[in-house]
C-alpha cells in the first residue's frame, strides 16, 4: 500500500507515486531558475542577455523499490518509462505535479541488494512554480477533504435516486445497524472524555433511508472533527468547564471506527449497502484528517505513524470501491476513486512538509520495567545538568503511570 510499512524500511525513506507504481526516496534534487540566452560579441567584454521566461524546473529522483516482486516492479517501471505523454508524479514532499520524461531513465539490479530495484530519472514540470509551502500544502489538504465529503455525499444521493424503493430502505437500515455496532464496539481512550458516548448517544433509531442515513454521518463526522477554540476571556467564576479531548484522540477515534467499517464493505450484501457504508467511511476518514491538522506531533515517529496508518486506510477504502466498478453507481465510484486517491496525495505531502521541523527520538526496549530516572541518567550521565531535561521529556512523551515503573515496550527519548 502506498505509504505504508515505511518503518520496514531504511529510516528516511519517503514515499512517492508514478504511473501507479509506488517508490520510496532516499534522494531527490530540483533545479528551478529563469531561461536566459547569453549574447558574446567580438571587442565586446560585456556580454548581453535576454530573458526568456521561468523555466519550468526539472526534479530528478533517485528511488527505490522493495519487495519480492522486484523483478516484476522493475519491467512495470520499465513500461511506464517507455509510455509517451505527460503523466502525474507524486513528489514526496513538492506534491502532485504533472511531469514529462526528460531523457531515459536507469534502471539497475545488483546481486548485493537483493529484492531491490534502484533507479534515476529526471523529469520536467509542465507547469511552472515551485514547490509547495507549508501554506499551499495546507490549502491542498482542506481542498481534498472537501471533494471527498462532496463525492461521499453524492455517491449516498445516487443511491437513493437510483435503487428501487424497498431495495433503498432495506440497505439503508442494514448500513445502519453496521454503523451503530460500530460505533458502540469503541473502546474509549485515555483522555476522550464523553466523545464515545456521545457519538452513541447521538444515533437515531433508525435509517428509514439514504439521505437519513447519510444525515447520520455528517453529525458522526461533525463530531470527530469538532475543534474546541481556547476562550479569550476567562470563564466565569463556577462555571463548569469540560476538558475537550486533544485531536490526536479524536484521530485515534476516528481511524477505530474507519478499521471497523472497511471489512463490512466487501462483506455487504449489495451494491447498495457497499455504496452508503463507502459513503460513511469516506466521511470519517474526511474528519479524521481534518482533526490531525490541529495535531502537534512529539516526534518524527508520531507523525510518520499517523501517515502510515491513514495512507494505508485510504489504500483499503480504494480498493474497496472497486465493488461498485460494473454496476449503476460505476460514475460516483469512479469519482470517490479519484477524489480519495488526492486526498491520500495531499495527506502524504502535509505529514512530510511537517517532518521536517520534528525532533528525531530514540527508541528503547528495555524488556523489562524500568526507571525514567534511571534511563535519563544512562543517556545524559556524561552531562550531568542535561539529566533533568530528559527525565522531563521522558515522562512527558511516554507518560508513564509512575515515573520509577515505565512498563512500556517501546520507550521513545529525545535525541
Amino acid at each position: 500500500m502506498w505509504g505504508d510499512n515505511i518503518g520496514d524500511l531504511l529510516p528516511g525513506l519517503l514515499p512517492g507515486l508514478y504511473r501507479g507504481i509506488t517508490y520510496h526516496v532516499p534522494d531527490t534534487s530540483s533545479v528551478a531558475g529563469r531561461r536566459a540566452a547569453e549574447y558574446l560579441f567580438p571587442g565586446v567584454d560585456p556580454a548581453a542577455y535576454d530573458d526568456f521566461g521561468l523555466f519550468p524546473g526539472e526534479v530528478t529522483i533517485d528511488g527505490l523499490i522493495v519487495g519480492d516482486d522486484y523483478i516484476a516492479q522493475g519491467k512495470a517501471l520499465q513500461a511506464a518509462f517507455e509510455t509517451p505523454g505527460p503523466a502525474t508524479l507524486v513528489h514526496p514532499w513538492l506534491g502532485p505535479m504533472t511531469v514529462i520524461l526528460l531523457e531515459p531513465g536507469q534502471i539497475s539490479f545488483s546481486d548485493r541488494e537483493l529484492r531491490v530495484v534502484r533507479f534515476s530519472v529526471t523529469f520536467k514540470r509542465l507547469s511552472a512554480g515551485g514547490g509547495s509551502s507549508a501554506i499551499s500544502s495546507l490549502t491542498g489538504l482542506t481542498t481534498a477533504i472537501a471533494g471527498v465529503v462532496s463525492a461521499a455525499s453524492s455517491l449516498a444521493a445516487a443511491v437513493g435516486s437510483r435503487v428501487i424503493s424497498a431495495t433503498r430502505q432495506k440497505s439503508a437500515a442494514r448500513s445502519h445497524r453496521v454503523v451503530s455496532t460500530a460505533i458502540t464496539a469503541l473502546s474509549s481512550p485515555r483522555g476522550a472524555g464523553r466523545t464515545v458516548a456521545r457519538l452513541r448517544d447521538a444515533l437515531p433509531s433508525v435509517s428509514a433511508n439514504p439521505a437519513a442515513f447519510d444525515a447520520m454521518m455528517v453529525s458522526v463526522s461533525e463530531r470527530l472533527s469538532a475543534v474546541t477554540l481556547a476562550p479569550s476571556v476567562a470563564p466565569a467564576a463556577g462555571a463548569v468547564i469540560e476538558t475537550q479531548p486533544p485531536s490526536s484522540v479524536l484521530v485515534s477515534i476516528g481511524q477505530a471506527l474507519a478499521a471497523a467499517l472497511l471489512p463490512e464493505i466487501i462483506a455487504a450484501p449489495s451494491d447498495a449497502d457497499a455504496a452508503l457504508l463507502i459513503s460513511a467511511t469516506a466521511r470519517v476518514i474526511a474528519a479524521t484528517s481534518a482533526q490531525a491538522v490541529h495535531i502537534d506531533y512529539d516526534s518524527r515517529v508520531a507523525a510518520v505513524t499517523y501517515r502510515s496508518a491513514a495512507v494505508g486506510q485510504l489504500d483499503s477504502l480504494i480498493e474497496a470501491v472497486d465493488v461498485l466498478s460494473d454496476g449503476i453507481l460505476s460514475a460516483e465510484g469512479t469519482a470517490v476513486r479519484r477524489v480519495l486517491r488526492d486526498l491520500q496525495s495531499a495527506i502524504t505531502v502535509d505529514v512530510n512538509e511537517t517532518l521536517g521541523r520534528l525532533p528525531s527520538v530514540r527508541i528503547f526496549e528495555p524488556g523489562r520495567p524500568i526507571d525514567a530516572f534511571q534511563l535519563a541518567a544512562h543517556i545524559a550521565g556524561d552531562t550531568p545538568s542535561n539529566i533533568e531535561t530528559v527525565y522531563l521529556d521522558i515522562i512527558s512523551r511516554n507518560r508513564p503511570r509512575h515515573p520509577a515503573f515505565i512498563d512500556a515496550i517501546r520507550i521513545e527519548v529525545k535525541l
